[in-house]
């Protein structure tokens, strides 16, 4: 850890559950859980991970927007099994985005950070990703996830829960849940009859290589 992750997370203060930064919360998990530095960003998008903390050696994205980010899907990485100690993932979370993928939709958190037109879409990605990581990370290597619950065609999707269930599947621990209140109204519907609480959180999952997956 330089002097600059450091500073964001007090050496002598208790790391806790919830900060009101991300900054912050990966300044804890790295104090913990990943002392010598992150070492792979599997979905960089435009770096925003990494502007108070020192940038990862590999950086990916299915369309790189940096100079440095080496082309690639987070479900199939261009290194060998067991190469890294841990990677972050932080993919898109919203659903029901048909343009946003290519990062071109009208609604600006799509076309930021683009999506998935189904649940089932991004059940395919996130657990595609998953298994990859398993293949990737070293034992007890560890992956750092970023997501967030969504509602999608009127029914809540409690994906971190699924996330949990999906990974401990293919053989990762949960150690460690971190929760981020959001700063700013997450995307919703504007009119008609509310039907589930607007989300205003996300949550960062770290889990741990840990065992052989199971087979179903």
């Amino acid at each position: 850890m330089t002097t600059a992750d450091a500073t964001l997370v007090n050496q002598k203060a208790v790391v806790r559950s919830v900060y009101e930064s991300q900054d912050e919360i990966l300044a804890g998990i790295q104090r913990l859980h990943c002392p010598k530095g992150f070492e792979a960003d599997l979905t960089y998008g435009n770096g925003g991970f990494w502007r108070k903390l020192t940038r990862p050696a590999l950086c990916y994205d299915v369309t790189p927007l940096h100079p440095g980010v080496i082309q690639a899907d987070s479900a199939c990485l261009p290194i060998g099994p067991a190469s890294l100690g841990n990677a972050v993932f932080d993919p898109p979370f919203l659903t029901y985005v048909k343009n946003g993928r290519q990062h071109n939709g009208k609604v600006a958190m799509t076309s930021r950070f683009g999506g998935y037109y189904t649940y089932a879409e991004l059940e395919t990605h996130y657990r595609d990703t998953i298994s990859e990581c398993y293949r990737v990370l070293k034992p007890k290597g560890k992956i750092i996830f970023k997501c967030q619950d969504i509602i999608h065609n009127h029914k809540m999707h409690c994906t971190h829960a699924n996330i949990i269930r999906w990974a401990e599947r293919d053989g990762f621990r949960l150690l460690d849940l971190f929760v981020l209140p959001a700063r700013h109204r997450m995307p919703g519907p504007q009119t008609g009859t509310q039907r589930h609480a607007r989300v205003f959180h996300c949550y960062f999952l770290i889990f741990e290589r840990d065992r052989d997956p199971w087979h179903s």
